[in-house]
């Protein structure tokens, strides 16, 4: 089995670790720790290939960190950073991965907000062929 744990390192992450854990243990699942970078935040300098930009490097390196405090606990975690749309993107991985589960934030802006702005965990919800776990934040 295969979870797909969407973090984006708001207040919201902290429970969504958790609840990966929880959920893999009880459901002898690996967990992909995902965070995608939209296409704005990144700056290929090297080539095509290199994803420079120092805001990238410091999130790799916080996905990392997230993926060993679930590996500590016997959690099988693969740290997973792409770019692009946040929720096509995640959705698309779900697929490719052939995952069972997706577990992501949300923030509780509200309906006037996400009519506005859009939301990524609506959209993932929405459009998710899969179950969707919908972690509230701490705000």
């Amino acid at each position: 089995m295969k979870i797909v744990a969407a973090v984006d390192f708001s207040t919201a992450t902290e429970c969504i670790l958790k609840a990966a854990k929880d959920y893999a243990k009880i459901l002898d699942a690996e967990v992909y720790l995902v965070h995608v970078e939209p296409p704005e935040s990144v700056d290929y300098d090297c080539d095509r290939s290199c994803i420079c930009a120092r805001d990238v490097k410091i999130e790799s390196v916080r996905l990392q960190k997230n993926a060993k405090v679930l590996q500590r606990n016997g959690i099988k975690a693969i740290p997973v950073l792409l770019e692009g749309a946040i929720g096509k993107t995640i959705l698309d991985e779900t697929v490719r991965l052939e995952a069972d589960l997706i577990i992501a934030g949300t923030h509780g802006h509200g309906l006037f907000h996400n009519r506005l702005v859009g939301s990524t965990s609506e959209e993932i919800l929405r459009k998710s062929k899969i179950p969707v776990l919908l972690i509230p934040s701490k705000s």
